[in-house]
């Protein structure tokens, strides 16, 4: 978990997080939020030193210098900490066949005593000869048994370890891969979970690139409130007209979405793309105080049908060049 603090703490740091975001230009969305909170907590110094040489000369950060902001320094973590979790388990794994190697080796040896044993014992079984060779053989038992059980704490302690490390990796590329707004997938998200389902290549289906039209105009007349929610509004209508198997909604950027429709025919594919533009139209959005509101959506979609064997990035390439209506 990457945030350690308590409530009293966390209440602590809203008070000091308000007024910094106030004093800028960026919306009061979970973007801009995330970035101060990980400026005021002092968990981040990258991105503190990132913000204070931009905000030196009193300029005021807008949506981008957020967002930019949020991918170098917040998500790019989560990649990095990915990386070290790795490592660390990959350095596990490595103790891990030491140690049975080792363990191997020491069995090997006690076979190869006891053969020796063996030998010595056919050829003087005397009462003198069968001590010694008690004695020896008790104390190589001991050795190897003590080797084995040494070994046997070892894969327990490792597999509590993995298991740990498996927990955070998962955790910190769930949160590489979300995006904090919408709670869609992000862009590299889509690719990853697409990439892990088609290793080989995309089946048939098509790709939909959806652009919010206007998105820029609809800040400036109504500002980053309303324009935050218009953009989960459309997200929310995205998941609730594609719950087929594998179906995967993803934002992309500001206002785009894309779209994953695996074994859609071009016909399903612009049937699907006719519902989202429909229901994300019959939106209507207002602020919580009842003042402004939006109330027509309007998107345009661009739909680009994939043939079987092709690569993602040419889908995704295609669907962002793809005429919309």
């Amino acid at each position: 978990m990457r945030y350690r603090e308590n409530r009293e703490q966390t209440a602590e740091l809203l008070r000091m997080v308000l007024p910094l975001m106030s004093r800028h230009a960026a919306g009061f969305h979970p973007l801009s939020y995330a970035v101060w909170y990980e400026y005021v907590s002092g968990t981040n110094q990258p991105l503190k030193s990132a913000i204070d040489a931009q905000t030196a000369k009193g300029r005021k950060l807008d949506d981008n210098d957020i967002q930019e902001l949020f991918d170098r320094h917040v998500a790019m973590r989560d990649i990095e900490s990915s990386m070290r979790l790795r490592a660390q388990i990959q350095k596990v794994v490595e103790e891990v066949t030491e140690a049975t190697s080792q363990a191997n080796d020491e069995v090997g040896r006690y076979n190869d005593g006891l053969s020796v044993y063996q030998d010595r014992l056919q050829r003087d079984a005397s009462r003198e000869a069968i001590a010694e060779l008690v004695h020896g053989l008790m104390g190589d038992t001991t050795k190897v048994l003590g080797t084995t059980g040494g070994l046997q704490q070892n894969l327990q302690h490792s597999a509590q370890e993995v298991q740990r490390l498996r927990s955070e990796l998962e955790a910190a590329a769930g949160q590489a891969q979300i995006d904090p707004l919408t709670g869609l997938l992000n862009r590299r998200g889509l690719e990853q979970q697409v990439s892990g389902m088609h290793p080989r290549g995309l089946p048939t289906g098509a790709m939909l690139s959806v652009e919010v039209r206007h998105f820029n105009q609809l800040i400036d007349n109504y500002g980053n409130v309303l324009g935050d929610r218009v953009l989960a509004a459309v997200a929310a209508q995205l998941l609730s007209l594609t719950t087929g198997k594998g179906t995967l909604p993803a934002r992309d950027r500001s206002g785009y979405f894309l779209l994953w429709l695996p074994a859609a025919t071009p016909a399903s594919a612009n049937a699907v793309a006719e519902r989202i533009r429909s229901s994300v139209a019959s939106c209507r959005i207002r602020h919580g105080d009842g003042g402004s509101s939006v109330e027509s959506i309007e998107v345009a979609i661009g739909v680009a049908d994939v043939a079987e064997g092709e690569t993602l990035g040419t889908a995704l390439a295609r669907a962002a060049d793809a005429p919309r209506s």
